[in-house]
């Protein structure tokens, strides 16, 4: 009996030690799924930030062009504006010169 009995406590301890193997591979095949998981949100992550970045570029370049646009817009106005003003007052300063030539000398 205590043959017996001995046999069937070492076949429970090889039992014991094949659970707790299959549990070590269990673990480290959880472990390294978790870990691949992580690595491919990780890259899923970098993925989106990146297009983020890309998309958020762009808008920011097109926000500059359009800017860049009415600046040069506006200074074209600005210059067409100084150009009348010059004009104008040019006419105005001729038509005063003319006007003086003639007070003082006449129509002669």
């Amino acid at each position: 009996m205590s043959v017996n009995t001995i046999e069937k406590v070492k076949e429970i301890e090889r039992q014991a030690e094949a659970l707790e193997r299959e549990y070590d591979n269990q673990l480290q095949d959880l472990k390294k799924a978790t870990a691949s998981k992580i690595a491919q949100l990780e890259e899923a992550y970098q993925t989106e930030i990146n297009k983020f970045k890309a998309l958020e570029l762009e808008k920011l370049e097109d926000k500059l062009q359009t800017l860049q646009n009415t600046i040069q817009q506006e200074e074209v106005e600005q210059i067409k504006q100084l150009e009348s003003r010059f004009s104008k007052k040019e006419q105005e300063l001729v038509e005063e010169v003319v006007k003086e030539v003639m007070r003082r000398y006449g129509n002669s």
